[in-house]
């Protein structure tokens, strides 16, 4: 799988979410109930509350991602006024979440190379515009990519077609000539697949699936580097 043309899924592919998520949360839910005196528990069940109420109501869209929605209709929730506090609690999970990243390893010497063999990059993904560059101006990955497409630019999430469509025109190639790399089986994989775009499927969690012959799976990004692309 040698191809010029990278498309590359950038949460839990580039590096972890999880860890800085679960951290960024849990300073905010705690940073919640001490402020207004509301149990952890009556917290946690507000944040759940709303994060599902905001993708019901904005399905498969960025917007549905977005946290300052989820911190807004947190306080609306308890009757508070969110014009006083939503965005200090966005910017709370958001310093704290970037204050906790890091690339997994082998990413950013295999981006390099890609780039100094004349490669292009672009990265393909459901959130929102904003906080996806400033993850890739903490990841330090503004060398590396050519290109940006979010969910917020098209107005639809992977797999769609049309997202992939879009990543195409900016690299200028077609989907033979391109590859995708994505931990996601459905948004990054399938999707992929579906355009005839080859791909390298980051199985983190060991799921079982069948993976066809323009499809290769690893556990690990450091894989790619070791084994070739």
């Amino acid at each position: 799988m040698n191809y010029k043309n990278l498309i590359l899924d950038l949460d839990n592919t580039l590096y972890g979410y999880d860890v800085p998520h679960k951290s960024a949360l849990t300073t905010v839910l705690d940073s919640f109930s001490a402020r207004f005196e509301i149990s952890k528990e009556d917290t946690l069940q507000s944040f759940n509350v709303s994060r599902q109420k905001t993708h019901l109501e904005l399905p498969s869209r960025a917007a549905s991602h977005n946290r300052l929605l989820y911190f807004q209709k947190m306080l609306e929730y308890h009757g508070l006024n969110s014009m006083y506090y939503a965005l200090e609690f966005y910017e709370i999970y958001w310093d704290t979440f970037l204050a906790q990243m890091s690339l997994f390893e082998s990413v950013a010497d295999y981006l390099e190379n890609h780039k100094a063999k004349g490669g292009k990059i672009c990265i393909l993904t459901d959130l929102t515009a904003h906080i996806q560059y400033r993850k890739i101006e903490k990841l330090n990955l503004m060398d590396f990519v050519d290109f940006l497409v979010t969910s917020e630019e098209v107005g639809v999430e992977k797999p769609h077609p049309y997202i992939f469509t879009r990543a195409l025109q900016k690299l200028n190639c077609t989907a033979s000539e391109a590859l995708m790399i994505g931990d996601s089986w459905q948004k990054d994989i399938v999707g992929a697949n579906a355009m005839g775009i080859q791909s390298i499927w980051i199985n983190h969690k060991k799921e079982e699936r069948t993976v066809t012959e323009n499809i290769r799976e690893i556990s690990r990004f450091e894989e790619i580097a070791t084994n070739g692309k």
